[in-house]
């Protein structure tokens, strides 16, 4: 009995060692209702991370020849073909608001100031009546050691298209013209081809032992700028009681003329400039008032070395012509200053 027993546990034992080294078999596939095998559920493992996709490199540029280079080379600079004259009048520099006396179409900017100081001697440069007039050039230092008129002058741009002004000039001989004036631009060249201005105002002049003079003056004005070299000005000037030195021997009080007035630019900082002031009717003397100079600008200033045969510069009195002779000129000056 122990002898059977001994034989079952080693048979046992030796079943249970085989079935452990053994492959095990993977289940049978199960079988759908409709007929069709199932696969069998997957133990889960670890996730495979994906190979990186190559990307395709980018085109190179392809070098150009040698004939290529030499076309490029030959591109012309667009900045050298502009005008040099084109900033001449532009923001560089002071607005042309005047030829020397003479007003032009164009306003002070919005907020702006112009100061201005006009000098005119009353002796003549080069006298041939005198016994000695070179002599008396020397003395008198072309004019400016004789009795001159000076006038100070302040425009302000009140809004855009519109500046007043207050001007005062005065002389050795203790006379004064006061003067107070706006100035409406209508038109500019940018848009319509020319600037044009409306100018009105009233003067007070004032001398001993002769009654004062008050007179409203009106000025229509044009000016235009060819070929950024040359600023053209014209003008209609009326005066209602006009004033120089032979007035109070004349019946007429009022005074009309027309103006013409040219700046040519020689170059960035120098301009010729020349203006002519010609009594058409009313209380007119026997010469038109004539005036010329050289003019130096800076970005702010401009300085004018001034010959002509008057030395009336307020609107009562440019605009009457003169006595004086062609041959007996004065020398003068104005500065500008831009604020």
């Amino acid at each position: 009995m122990t002898n059977i027993a001994l034989i079952v546990l080693s048979l046992t034992l030796g079943a249970e060692s085989s079935t452990e080294g053994s492959t095990p078999t993977p289940p049978a596939a199960e079988t759908s209702e409709a007929g069709a095998p199932t696969a069998p559920e997957q133990a889960p493992g670890p996730e495979k991370t994906p190979a990186p996709v190559p990307q395709p490199a980018p085109p190179q540029a392809a070098k150009p020849s040698e004939n290529d280079i030499e076309v490029l080379s030959e591109v012309v600079d667009l900045q050298e073909t502009q005008d040099p004259a084109a900033g001449w009048y532009g923001k560089g520099f002071p607005e042309p608001i005047r030829i020397l006396a003479l007003p032009t179409a164009r306003v002070v900017r919005k907020g702006g100031f112009d100061f201005v100081i006009d000098h005119r001697s009353s002796s003549p440069i080069y006298n041939k009546d005198s016994k000695q007039p070179f002599a008396d050039m020397w003395n008198n230092f072309l004019g400016f050691d004789s009795p001159i008129q000076v006038g100070l002058g302040l425009r302000y741009g009140v809004i855009d298209n519109l500046d007043v002004g207050l001007y005062r000039a005065g002389s050795s001989f203790a006379t004064d013209t006061y003067e107070f004036d706006a100035r409406y631009q209508a038109l500019h060249q940018e848009n319509m081809g020319i600037d044009l201005a409306a100018r009105a105002g009233v003067t007070w002049f004032s001398q001993p032992n002769v009654e004062d003079a008050h007179g409203f003056f009106g000025q229509l004005l044009a000016t235009r700028l060819i070929a950024n070299r040359i600023l053209v000005s014209a003008g209609a000037l009326y005066h209602s009681n006009s004033t120089n030195d032979s007035k109070y021997n004349q019946s007429k009080k009022w005074s009309t003329a027309g103006a013409l007035g040219v700046e040519a630019r020689l170059a960035a900082p120098v301009a010729i400039d020349a203006e002519l002031v010609s009594c058409v009717a009313g209380y007119c003397s026997k010469n038109p008032a004539f005036s010329a100079g050289v003019k130096y600008f800076t970005n702010r200033h401009t300085f004018a070395l001034v010959c002509g045969n008057t030395q009336y510069i307020t609107a009562d009195g440019y605009l009457t012509d003169t006595d004086r002779q062609w041959s007996k000129l004065v020398i003068g000056f104005n500065i500008t200053r831009e604020y």
